[in-house]
């Protein structure tokens, strides 16, 4: 039990190493290696608060195959033009260990020119009844234009975990973007990471990417109708499972 405890415990922090607790848990993010510049989901504002998208988005992730680690989300946000307030949480009960990311945002959005904060309450319990609980918070800056886009991400601020991200994207042919990230990590290892995301008609959308640290490939299929969107993402790891990933979202 104590082993199977720690193995949990290491797969539902969801990192791209398991030392890190900064955590990918939407289908958008692990289709994109955490690439946000790309993402068009709501179920990402716990990772970028400039990402200008309203609406509700439920997501669940399966890390490793192992799904008593699975992580459950709920994110939403409404737009008070030129603001957009996000909120949401995800949450991961093994019974050994429980862990829950409570966030607010805000970001302020002109034109294509987005700057956002959010701020996180992270909590975790262990098997010893001991808990913990720490306020931290993401702070980005994102360009997104019709042709090229750049995105600054600070995450964790504060914490030993903190990354730095930073993003450019560029549109490749009509429907066809792709995007790189540098991800420095203040007590890890630095990683960088592609992403692409490719338009199938009006009502799909193919999203590819890769990481070096660990080496980890990506991929994920989104489909639109409407105001409704459901995506399914599966991402690698050199040693571990496939990963499982699941959005379900209305916008507005």
């Amino acid at each position: 039990m104590p082993m199977k405890a720690f193995l949990c415990l290491c797969f539902g922090l969801l990192a791209a190493s398991l030392a890190a607790v900064i955590t990918e848990d939407s289908a958008s993010a692990n289709a994109l290696s955490g690439i946000t510049l790309l993402s068009q989901s709501v179920s990402d504002l716990a990772l970028s608060p400039t990402i200008n998208k309203a609406g509700i988005a439920f997501s669940t992730h399966i890390p490793f195959r192992e799904a008593d680690c699975g992580v459950y989300s709920l994110n939403t946000a409404t737009r008070l033009k030129p603001l957009l307030i996000s909120a949401g949480g995800a949450f991961l009960d093994q019974g050994d260990y429980r862990w829950q990311d409570v966030h607010l945002g805000l970001a302020f959005h002109y034109q294509d020119l987005s700057l956002g904060y959010s701020e996180h309450l992270i909590y975790e319990r262990f098997s010893t009844q001991h808990s913990y609980h720490t306020w931290t918070g993401n702070l980005a800056l994102s360009y997104r234009g019709e042709m090229y886009g750049s995105e600054i991400r600070l995450l964790h601020l504060g914490e030993e975990d903190a990354e730095l991200h930073i993003s450019a994207s560029t549109r490749v042919v009509d429907q066809v973007q792709a995007a790189s990230s540098y991800v420095y990590a203040l007590h890890g290892a630095d990683s960088f990471r592609f992403a692409t995301s490719f338009a199938i008609g009006e009502s799909f959308l193919l999203q590819a990417s890769w990481q070096n640290t660990p080496p980890r490939f990506g991929a994920g299929l989104k489909f639109t109708y409407r105001s409704g969107e459901l995506m399914y993402a599966v991402r690698s790891h050199a040693e571990l499972s496939l990963s499982h990933s699941l959005d379900l979202g209305f916008n507005w």
